[in-house]
């Protein structure tokens, strides 16, 4: 039985040495494991302080998004009575245009039987619309309101700077 014996031993010696290194290795994957949890963790505390940044962003967002909606809606509403204002004007101003067209041929009539005399005066409600056919684009752009002027004029002459400047 001796050797029998000897050759049992030699075979559990073999094993036991097999499970030594096979310990030896299976403590590196575990301390490798650990390692990589810690990382893990880490990872994991990056993510959720991301997450957390995003909402904020979002909510930041959001309401960034209300206060330009309101703003917008301010001045869609503003837009919607400056047509409406520039509507008007444009009645009033076809209207006077209407006016300045019947007035233009009794004008036209009058100068040409008076060219050879003197100037007759001009009746004061013709003037303005006289000294209108007289002006250039640029000088109507310049053109200072006076109190002279109805209040159509004015909202008409009002309109054309804020629509230039």
């Amino acid at each position: 039985m001796d050797r029998f014996q000897l050759g049992i031993e030699i075979a559990l010696s073999v094993l036991l040495l097999v499970t030594i290194f096979y310990s030896l290795y299976l403590g590196r994957a575990l301390s490798v494991l650990r390692r990589d949890r810690g990382q893990l963790d880490a990872l994991i505390a990056s993510l959720q302080s991301s997450s957390a940044q995003a909402q904020s962003g979002i909510d930041h967002l959001r309401q960034t998004t209300e206060l330009v909606g309101r703003a917008l809606g301010k001045t869609v509403e503003s837009g919607k009575s400056l047509k409406r204002d520039l509507a008007m004007l444009c009645e009033r101003s076809e209207t006077l245009a209407q006016q300045l067209e019947s007035l233009l041929p009794a004008g036209r009539v009058a100068t040409a039987g008076m060219k050879a005399s003197p100037r007759v005066e001009e009746r004061p409600e013709e003037a303005p619309f006289r000294s209108a056919l007289r002006l250039k684009p640029d000088e109507v752009r310049t053109m200072k309101p006076s109190g002279s002027k109805s209040a159509a004029e004015r909202e008409l002459l009002r309109a054309l700077r804020q629509k230039q400047g």
